[in-house]
C-alpha cells in the first residue's frame, strides 16, 4: 500500500465519518467506525514505535 493509498483511505473514512455525523441515519455503523479508529490508532502506534530513541543530552 502507498502513501497515496493511505491517503486516499484516510479521507474516505473521515468522509463517511463526516458524514454519519450528519445524518439522523447513519450509513456507517458505530462498531465499524470503531474498527476503523482502532486501525488508525495501530498505525499512529506503529509509527511512534518507529521513530529513534532519543539520547539524553548533557
Amino acid at each position: 500500500m502507498t502513501m497515496t493509498d493511505l491517503s486516499d483511505e484516510r479521507a474516505a473514512t473521515r468522509a463517511a465519518i463526516r458524514k454519519a455525523r450528519n445524518s439522523t441515519k447513519p450509513t456507517v455503523p458505530a462498531d465499524q467506525v470503531l474498527a476503523l479508529l482502532d486501525a488508525d490508532l495501530a498505525r499512529i502506534q506503529v509509527a511512534i514505535d518507529a521513530l529513534p530513541t532519543p539520547h539524553p543530552t548533557d
